[in-house]
Order: C-alpha cells, then sequence, then structure tokens
C-alpha cells in the first residue's frame, strides 16, 4: 500500500513539472507612468503599476500587468506597440505606434471596486519582436490611456 502511495506521490509531481513553462530569459519589469491629462483624469486616482514579461520556452512571452488608481469596475484592454513617429514625442510611450501581437489576454479585463487591475496573457514572442511599449486603455474608450511603459 505505502509502494502505491509514493508511486501516486511521485508520478503528479512529475507530471506537474513537465506542465510548467521553462524559462528562457530573466523576467523583465518595467513601471507604468501615467498618460492622462486633467481632463482624461475624471475618476481615476494616480494610477500606477507594473508591467512584467518573460520569454518562455516554446517561443510565447507572458506578461502580466498590475495596476493601482484605475476606475472601478471598468473594462480595460492592452497590448503592445511598435515604435511610432509621432512629432515632439519624448518616449517610446508617445510615438503613436501600431499595435503588435494583439490584446493581451485576449479580451478585456475589469478593475474592481477599489480600481485594482491585473492582466495576464501569454502571446508569441516572434510578433512582439519590435515592441517598444506597452498601454492599458479604457475598453469602452480606448482613446483614454491611463498607463504606459516603455518597455
Amino acid at each position: 500500500m505505502k509502494r502505491i502511495l509514493l508511486m501516486a506521490v511521485v508520478s503528479t509531481l512529475a507530471l506537474s513539472a513537465c506542465n510548467r513553462p521553462n524559462v528562457v530569459g530573466t523576467s523583465v519589469s518595467k513601471s507604468f507612468m501615467g498618460m492622462l491629462n486633467s481632463t482624461a483624469a475624471s475618476g481615476y486616482t494616480a494610477a500606477a503599476g507594473t508591467a512584467v514579461y518573460v520569454d518562455l520556452t516554446g517561443g510565447d512571452r507572458r506578461t502580466i500587468l498590475t495596476a493601482t488608481g484605475l476606475k472601478a469596475n471598468t473594462a480595460y484592454i492592452s497590448h503592445y506597440h511598435s515604435k511610432g513617429t509621432a512629432a515632439g514625442s519624448t518616449s517610446d510611450c508617445t510615438s503613436g505606434g501600431p499595435v503588435v501581437g494583439g490584446l493581451i489576454g485576449g479580451g478585456s479585463f475589469t478593475s474592481d471596486a477599489d480600481g485594482k487591475l491585473t492582466i495576464k496573457g501569454f502571446q508569441s514572442s516572434d510578433v512582439l519582436k519590435d515592441a517598444a511599449y506597452i498601454n492599458i486603455h479604457e475598453g469602452a474608450t480606448p482613446s483614454v490611456i491611463p498607463l504606459c511603459a516603455d518597455i
């Protein structure tokens, strides 16, 4: 009986190890900067957060975005952008580059009652090779961009 139990435990551990993605590089963490002017900032309280991403074996990038100070119970979307050519831009976040890789997490995510938000997703590293920044938009009004991080 003990042998069967031991084999079950070892088998479970072996299988769980197989399901864990292997990390290729080190995790990169970037702080979000607030992007709202005073007219667009209504409902926001010092929006801030962190973008963390890491490339995994198999060609995927895992991205985890955390944010605070957002509007409560509001849908948000996020994606990577390549560097744009907007006149007068002082950072990649203000360069107006096109989206690369589609939506992080594949859709919208809703902030909680305190304005906190977590977005998680996997995307192909190949399509993100030209990414220069990550931003978070309001889902219903994509022109409202409370947070951005140059990467």
